[in-house]
């Protein structure tokens, strides 16, 4: 397949839909090109052919995800767990692949209702090597000494084929962590998940990040536009005063409006690829999957609230968002004589 499918894919996922105030507005545009310019095709294209070329049948891979911490969001947000969920079930169906998705502890209810409400079964250990359409959640501990010992001990653990970072907060230039608004967050009340990224890139391990702000692991790629873009970007209102620009990279970057649509633009450019429509999941699944995640605890991150909405994007504009990827996959797989 060529690109052009993926074209129009990472520009419908790369449409911002925000708050007249409370959320940057203007920036998703000019960071998602910045994307661009690093990585010289579609983004959707360029993860989804080498997820592809990549993965072999029966392969681990880590699905890291779950954004905020209390009070504001003690069990996370619903951007993210549902993003994963997809890549989860996509790779499961298309590939064969078995994924072992990580956060904090705080965050696995959401995190594995979404993905059950997926249709895969979250099992433990020995039964995720005894079967297929399954998948496992493991906790991550808190800190920074703790991340660096997790990282060693999961990738000697799994040996895991790639790692995908779906709306995983990075530190910044001096190891802050801040959410989009210029807030800090201690390191110790979060999983320092950057130590995974580097040490997988280190090992040659795949590495795939997909963020919406500029300050999620992957978005290092593009630090320098983050800092000029985003409001926060180069200096905080914490009093480290470095911004909310992360500095971990990964091998390859989605850059989208809500990271849960970057992660479906991947499935679908996968589903595009393979000519497989059935591994998107329809309308009913998103659905399903947004219940559970907010029934188990997850917010949505603009509201912090208990809502069924997405950084503030309602529950049916994101069943719109899945029905325009599938129509865009389902026409580039169809051929159709016009007769004239």
């Amino acid at each position: 397949m060529d690109e052009i499918a993926c074209e129009s894919i990472d520009r419908l996922i790369s449409v911002e839909i925000r708050f007249g105030s409370g959320l940057p507005r203007g920036v998703i545009a000019p960071l998602y090109e910045a994307a661009r310019r690093q990585s010289g095709q579609p983004l959707t294209y360029l993860a989804a052919s080498t997820l592809r070329s990549r993965l072999q049948k029966g392969d681990r891979i880590l699905i890291a995800t779950g954004a905020g911490a209390p009070p504001w969001l003690p069990r996370g947000e619903t951007d993210g767990p549902l993003g994963a969920a997809a890549i989860a079930r996509a790779l499961d169906l298309a590939l064969g692949i078995k994924p072992i998705l990580i956060s904090e502890e705080r965050n696995l209810g959401p995190i594995g209702a979404a993905v059950e409400a997926a249709g895969i079964a979250v099992v433990d250990a020995d039964m995720f090597v005894a079967r297929n359409a399954c998948a496992m959640v493991v906790p991550c501990p808190l800190g920074d000494a703790a991340g660096k010992v997790f990282a060693r001990e999961i990738l000697r653990a799994h040996d895991p084929a790639a790692v995908i970072f779906v709306e995983r907060t990075g530190p910044n230039a001096a190891g802050v962590f801040h959410s989009i608004s210029g807030s800090s967050r201690s390191a110790d009340s979060v999983a320092n998940l950057q130590h995974l990224a580097a040490l997988a890139r280190a090992e040659g391990i795949l590495t795939v990040g997909i963020g919406d702000g500029g300050n999620e692991i992957g978005c290092g790629l593009i630090a320098s536009a983050v800092q000029k873009v985003q409001p926060f970007g180069l200096t905080c209102r914490c009093p480290c005063q470095k911004g909310v620009a992360t500095v971990t990279e990964t091998d390859l970057l989605v850059f989208c409006a809500v990271s849960n649509w970057g992660a479906y633009g991947i499935v679908a450019a996968l589903a595009a690829l393979t000519g497989d429509r059935s591994i998107l999941h329809d309308a009913e699944c998103e659905k399903r999957m947004l219940s559970e995640c907010v029934r188990h605890g997850a917010m949505d991150g603009a509201y912090a609230r208990l809502a069924h909405a997405v950084d503030g994007v309602s529950a049916g504009a994101n069943v719109a968002m899945l029905a325009l990827l599938k129509e865009i996959v389902d026409l580039s797989l169809t051929t159709y004589a016009r007769g004239f």
